[in-house]
């Protein structure tokens, strides 16, 4: 047997016929490519003895072909891998199945390269093998990349399951349970963290915050841990008080006392942002797992993609398998074709170094993207080798393209998997560091083998010194001996432990701290380690003592609270959330003669005037719903069974959470202010009507003017009348137009009479619906005597009964007549000219507004309000009483009334008064 490249064609297959001379030459350049092919090819005999290798495969191992025909294959492959590769080799040979199978062959320098090998066989026309033909693809480089990948997956794993161990031993959240699983300690972390008291947590209220997709799983594994196991480890999401889910690993352990007694105790670590890197990790190892499944069917599928060249780099061929994957026939690809198949992003670099190696004339390989049928890129590695004639020209460019798409993504997964171990130590130490205390861990004996960085630095001491035994120092003297007595018999118990000292800080102060410790236990439950931290607690210890002595300043200020309530003068008490009576002071109860049994809850509703009653109780009920401070007046009971007037204030008082919980108030009594109000308003509707009879008696000569005009027309009218129906010829028409006129001008004169008996009227004053025209147009009829003896133009816009008010109306007409007065009285006394009144009525922001203007010499006070007050006059013979009695005729409405320069010449007096319910609705004028 001879190496083929060294064959040549026999001279008896010269002297044959042009076609025998062309099969051997087919024939011959057939061998030249199988040998030029850059992998390992050969064929058997059907009983599996080698009789052909190619030059690849006799150059790697080193050996000639009669040197391998005569060994056989064996002597070339690691002997821990002879074994299943002959196994396997029989198993082909007899099902007569091509598969593919991996091992390592020694290389010529002695080291061993991992293949893949795969022997196709040859049938004749009656399917019996004639021949078995095979290659071997070098895989070494991505076994390599998989061994590393699980390499950085053991150490990934490690890290995590190290991460566990210290995290499920600090105390974060902190529980213990019953053997029936429900809790009955929770740490103030988990209260903190959850936002609620303890009772609504304890037992099974910690269900109430775990996430309901997470429930079922966290019962059905808690429930089988605390019932066959001795340990639980789960995860699950939690509420926090900001109302958002975070994950948590649960970890906890069953301790059985010496009296059999059984408890679980626990943690909850919080792992949001591991659980997050941890999802990535699964999705990026499922792709990998997907990629590594897509290559193994591509080289079972496609032993290798085969091409080659002519010298100048043009293509000439490639394999059937290259153009199924492609989706293209060879006429599209031929020549430099072949580039549109690679990315856009590699052609240059491919071209580039295509171009190097065809000038080199050297082998190479590089990668790039080619795209297959269905459009997507995926990454191959292109090997080549030159085929050289005697003279050391090249005849041929062979090559064969490697699919490492599966390759390029496993070292992605290796460098992120590699990434995540680097962050998950990172994530460690800052976990480690970020721990509200100092965390450190001990051997099973007590002896310190870690402080953390905040520790030191605490202390003050560099690691060496301090693990060395320095740290012990930094424990104040007079806590030494009960703190290391405490540990001692801990760690001799291997028992968790909590201890309170004073530890030296780096500045020389001491400040107590908790120290707790907690074991941990290997697989076979004996004691690998311990684990603790120290919480600062100097706070709370000085919150104690002032916590002591606020209590006591707290009674001493009761017994003060109480001495002041008794001396407040009026009546206090006290209810709660709901408006219950939870407490009267003596003073109430005195004053109604009553116990306190006797008005408890809503009892005290019996001692309100019964006219009052309703009404104060639905404010009461408006007050709570509000949660806000509020008052109302109302009558109460006396023990004699008189009623007084009393002012009854009422305020909330809030928890520190926000959290309405009682309310507090006083009532004082006011009969005597009530009286003296009712005295008040009498006097002032007194002086309103001798003010409106006064200035009816200043009016008389007007009004006697405006009376006579209609009566005098009504005298004239009737003697035309009669005129009319004596004549010799009798008008009746002319008759009727008399009578008309006889019957307008008896109506004008008694509305005139009827608007002064209104005026001179003494009544109580009466709240009716009224058209706003009702309380103007009246005063401007009066008026209209006035009007002429001072050449004053009237002008009135009215809204003819569309604004209806709420109001007596003869008060409010006498509000108009002293506004109306005011201004014609002011351009009496003004030379200027026109002299115009205008009385203006709309609705302005929801309520009525009326403004009477005029241009008299304007306001003759600088500051408009002293107009308003009593006694308070710009005129000689004024008293100073109409605008301030018209201000409380206005008040007493719900109004306001204020004064105003009218532009650049004269006064304004304007007033509001709110809109009566159904205000829209046309209100006839009376």
């Amino acid at each position: 047997m001879r190496e083929l490249s060294d064959r040549q064609p026999p001279e008896d297959q010269r002297a044959n016929p042009p076609s025998a001379q062309a099969l051997a030459e087919s024939e011959w350049r057939l061998h030249l490519t199988i040998n030029t092919i850059p992998a390992m090819a050969w064929s058997t005999t059907p009983d599996g003895l080698i009789d052909f290798c190619n030059q690849n495969f006799v150059d790697f191992v080193g050996w000639t072909a009669e040197e391998i025909s005569g060994q056989g294959f064996w002597p070339i492959f690691h002997p821990d891998d002879t074994a299943h590769l002959l196994a396997s080799w029989q198993e082909i040979m007899a099902t007569k199945r091509p598969r593919d199978v991996e091992g390592r062959i020694r290389r010529a320098d002695g080291e061993y390269r991992w293949f893949v090998l795969r022997q196709n066989p040859l049938f004749d026309a009656d399917g019996n093998v004639i021949k078995w033909y095979g290659a071997g693809a070098d895989i070494e480089d991505r076994k390599r990349a998989e061994t590393a990948l699980e390499e950085a997956q053991a150490a990934l794993l490690a890290s995590e399951q190290n991460l566990d161990l210290i995290v499920n031993s600090l105390p974060v959240l902190v529980w213990s349970a019953r053997p029936d699983g429900s809790a009955d300690f929770i740490n103030q972390s988990w209260r903190d963290y959850a936002g609620e008291p303890a009772d609504k947590i304890l037992e099974w209220g910690f269900l109430d915050l775990y996430h309901p997709d997470d429930v079922p799983s966290m019962m059905e594994t808690w429930t089988r841990d605390i019932t066959y196991n001795d340990q639980t480890a789960l995860k699950g999401r939690i509420r926090g008080a900001d109302g958002l889910y975070r994950w948590f690993y649960f970890a906890g352990r069953k301790i059985t006392d010496a009296n059999g007694a059984v408890r679980w105790f626990g943690c909850n670590v919080d792992i949001e942002d591991l659980q997050r890197a941890e999802n990535a990790l699964r999705e990026s190892e499922a792709a990998l797992r997907e990629s590594e499944r897509a290559l193994s069917l591509t080289i079972s599928t496609i032993p290798a993609m085969v091409w080659s060249t002519k010298p100048d780099g043009m293509l000439d061929s490639w394999n059937q398998p290259f153009l199924d994957f492609a989706g293209v026939a060879f006429e599209e690809i031929e020549g430099d074709g072949f580039y549109r198949l690679f990315h856009p992003e590699d052609v240059e670099r491919l071209r580039s170094t295509w171009n190097e190696v065809v000038g080199s004339v050297r082998p190479q390989e590089t990668e790039g993207r080619m795209r297959g049928r269905n459009g997507e890129y995926r990454w191959f590695a292109l090997r080549q080798n030159p085929l050289l004639d005697n003279d050391g020209n090249v005849l041929k460019w062979y090559g064969i393209v490697v699919d490492i798409e599966d390759r390029k993504r496993a070292e992605e997964a290796l460098r992120a998997s590699e990434a995540a171990l680097r962050d998950n130590e990172r994530r460690l130490e800052h976990i480690i560091n970020a721990v509200p205390g100092l965390v450190w861990s001990a051997a099973p004996d007590g002896e310190i083998t870690f402080l953390s960085q905040q520790y030191l630095d605490y202390i003050g001491l560099d690691a060496e010194h301090a693990l060395a035994g320095a740290w012990r120092d930094a424990i104040h003297p007079q806590d030494a001996e009960d703190l290391f007595a405490a540990w001692a018999n801990a760690f001799a118990q291997g028992r968790a432990n909590e201890h309170e000292a004073r530890l030296r800080r780096a500045d020389g102060s001491y400040r107590w701290m908790l120290f707790r410790a907690s074991p941990s236990f290997d697989s076979a439950g004996h004691l690998a380690e311990w684990f603790g931290v120290n919480i600062d607690i100097e706070d709370r210890k000085v919150a104690q003592d002032t916590v002591r002595a606020s209590e006591a300043a707290l009674r001493d200020s009761e017994r003060e609270l109480q001495q002041i309530i008794s001396s407040i003068p009026g009546l206090t008490w006290s209810s709660d959330a709901r408006g219950a009576t939870r407490f009267w002071s003596q003073q109430y109860l005195d004053y109604a003669g009553a116990q306190l049994e006797d008005v408890l809850g809503f009892k005290f509703a019996n001692y309100i005037h019964p006219d009052d009653r309703d009404h104060i109780l639905e404010m009461w009920t408006q007050i709570i719903a509000a949660g806000t401070p509020g008052e109302a007046e109302l009558r109460l009971r006396r023990a004699d069974g008189e009623y007084r007037w009393f002012l009854i204030r009422a305020c909330p008082f809030f928890d520190e959470h926000g959290n309405l919980t009682r309310w507090f108030g006083v009532n004082v009594d006011i009969e005597n202010r009530k009286r003296a109000e009712e005295d008040l308003r009498q006097s002032q509707s007194d002086l309103a009507h001798v003010t409106r009879m006064t200035t009816i008696g200043e009016l008389a000569v007007s009004i006697a003017h405006e009376v006579n005009q209609p009566l005098m027309g009504v005298v004239t009218n009737a003697s035309a009348c009669l005129r009319w129906l004596d004549g010799a010829q009798t008008d009746i028409a002319m008759a009727r137009q008399a009578a008309e006129r006889i019957v307008r001008d008896g109506h004008r004169a008694g509305d005139i009479i009827t608007s002064l008996r209104s005026l001179a009227r003494k009544s109580a004053p009466r709240m009716d619906r009224v058209s706003l025209d009702d309380v103007v147009q009246p005063v401007l009829d009066l008026l209209r005597g006035e009007f002429k003896r001072h050449d004053v133009i009237a002008k009135a816009e009215l809204d003819d009964g569309a604004t209806a008010i709420l109001g007596d109306t003869t008060q409010l007409q006498q509000v108009n007549l002293n506004l109306i007065m005011n201004g014609v009285e002011a351009m009496a006394g003004s030379a200027a000219s026109p002299r115009l009144l205008t009385v203006r009525a709309q609705t302005r922001e929801g309520k009525a507004l009326v403004t009477v203007a005029d241009t008299g010499p304007g306001l003759a006070s600088d500051d408009p309000d002293r107009l308003f007050e009593a006694f308070f006059s710009t005129k000689p013979e004024g008293i100073g009483m109409g605008l301030s009695i018209c201000r409380s005729i206005l008040e007493a409405h719900g109004g306001r009334i204020w004064a105003a320069t009218n532009g650049t010449r004269g006064g304004a007096f304007s007033f509001t008064l709110p809109l009566a319910e159904g205000h829209g609705v046309h209100v006839s004028k009376r």
